[in-house]
């Protein structure tokens, strides 16, 4: 599996750099808090929502605190072949604390 830290997703962020950034939380929690760029798609919908995940370039994926995007991870890795795949190390709640400490998560 290859992860990615808070510190690198916010210079990809800052950079403008082409990617996609995916949180698998539920929706309830993502109105609440999120990452900025960042697209919904719960765990639970995947299956049903994997033409919206491109998989010709590089993809962040993150939940709270990065255990249930390791699931994810496997079930992308094995559906759509996306090669250059990251999950953010911690999830969310390490993006707040180590970039953002304002967002309520």
């Amino acid at each position: 599996m290859n992860f990615i830290t808070s510190e690198e997703l916010k210079k990809m962020l800052d950079s403008g750099e082409n990617f996609q950034l995916i949180d698998t939380r539920e929706a309830d929690k993502y109105i609440v808090c999120h990452i900025e760029t960042a697209v919904s798609i719960p765990q639970l919908e995947l299956p049903g929502r994997l033409n919206e995940i491109r998989n010709d370039g590089k993809v962040v994926i993150y939940c709270i605190y990065g255990m249930k995007s390791e699931q994810v991870y496997i079930y992308l890795k094995d559906k759509l072949k996306i090669k250059s795949l990251f999950i953010l190390e911690g999830g969310i709640y390490q993006y707040a604390r180590d970039i953002d400490p304002s967002m309520p998560v």
